[in-house]
């Protein structure tokens, strides 16, 4: 019904992908699978085991997907949970639990995109990027598996020479990156066929963030107030929740849960990143908030 509408919105989500999504996200993807395969230093992983038990009750591996989820942008924490697992270094119901906070919009996007492009303001790009990062890890708090799977006996796998992990490791990264790109320009389209139908601004700005949070940034930007775009970023939208479950693997979280904990994220984010704007002021000419005529 709306073609070109639909073409002209999908050329727009490839454009992005290009421009921003591929860059900030597919070294992040390659290195999620290659850590996934690769075994920690044993001085850091005695370092690493004692906190990660107590704080998330996952092992000293589970550290890598924690820093590459915090850093790397949505999927990616995923991905380097599900390699863990696939290469034996942590139980499923371990895995599992990671997927419920290795989540984050990652340093590129929001304080590059974000914070530098969109809001014209490094600082609240940052602001963000830590309201997002502390949200994620105290959310992390309370995804800690039963006791009885946290010592889950695990299938040790045979170990590949490093050429082998670094070159599965370029090829899984490419196929991550393609079926993020491509929930994201599907999306993309879908938005802007929307826009078609829903001529209220900030109802359009609403479904823009549900549906794909990149062009839902885009449009929120200096519209609506930092803690909101907080929220939005945490709680990532129906096609980062898609490209999530696709990166996923053979994992399988149940879905009321997860849906549980970006909610969880997406609310102690706002109010983290209403804290941090008290400590550190951003420009107020990047924070614009709604019209008092606004119906939504």
């Amino acid at each position: 019904f709306f073609p070109a509408e639909f073409v002209s919105g999908f050329s727009a989500g490839l454009s992005n992908c290009a421009q921003v999504v591929i860059p900030s996200l597919f070294p992040f993807m390659v290195s999620a699978s290659l850590l996934g395969e690769s075994d920690l230093p044993p001085l850091l992983k005695r370092m690493l085991d004692p906190v990660m038990r107590r704080l998330f009750g996952q092992p000293a591996e589970s550290a890598v997907a924690v820093f590459i989820g915090l850093l790397g942008g949505y999927p990616s924490g995923v991905r380097s949970a599900s390699a863990l697992y696939e290469n034996g270094k942590i139980s499923r119901k371990q895995a599992e639990s990671l997927m419920l906070f290795c989540i984050n919009s990652g340093a590129g996007f929001c304080i590059n995109a974000l914070g530098n492009s969109l809001l014209n303001s490094e600082r609240a790009g940052k602001i963000i990027f830590a309201s997002l990062c502390f949200s994620a890890l105290i959310t992390g708090l309370f995804s800690k598996p039963k006791k009885d799977l946290q010592n889950q006996k695990i299938d040790s796998r045979e170990g590949k020479p490093f050429a082998k992990i670094f070159v599965d490791s370029v090829a899984s990264g490419a196929s991550g990156i393609i079926n993020v790109s491509a929930f994201a320009t599907l999306f993309s389209g879908l938005i802007s066929v929307a826009s078609i139908m829903i001529k209220n601004k900030n109802a359009m700005i609403a479904v823009s963030c549900l549906l794909e949070i990149t062009s839902g940034c885009a449009s929120a930007a200096g519209k609506i107030p930092l803690p909101m775009i907080a929220i939005a970023c945490a709680f990532g939208g129906l096609c980062v929740h898609m490209q999530i479950f696709a990166s996923a693997g053979n994992l399988k979280p149940d879905i009321r849960k997860f849906l549980l904990f970006r909610i969880l994220h997406a609310a102690l984010a706002g109010i983290i990143c209403a804290v941090l704007l008290k400590l550190f002021p951003v420009a107020l000419q990047t924070i614009v908030p709604l019209t008092d005529s606004a119906e939504l």
